[in-house]
């Protein structure tokens, strides 16, 4: 019984740290098109801005690193 209990909180455990908002690909999807789009210096810096956001908060406060996401790609787009 306790080999179960035992098992079932290390699998709770493991789950919930392997999907802990991590945006790793939305970085990289932000940096991809920063590389290969021509817009203004102004946009290009509030861009990088955002991206800093959704840096620092991807763990911390995932409602406002995704709307960061979405505001820098809609500035992207």
């Amino acid at each position: 019984m306790i080999k179960y209990i035992l098992i079932s909180v290390t699998t709770i455990f493991l789950s919930s740290s392997l999907f802990a908002g991590c945006m790793k690909g939305e970085i990289k999807q932000i940096d991809a098109k920063l590389e290969n789009t021509s817009i203004s210096e102004d946009k290009k810096n509030e861009v990088l801005k955002l991206r800093e956001l959704l840096v620092a908060n991807e763990h911390k406060n995932s409602e406002l690193a995704f709307q960061s996401y979405e505001k820098a790609m809609s500035i992207l787009n």
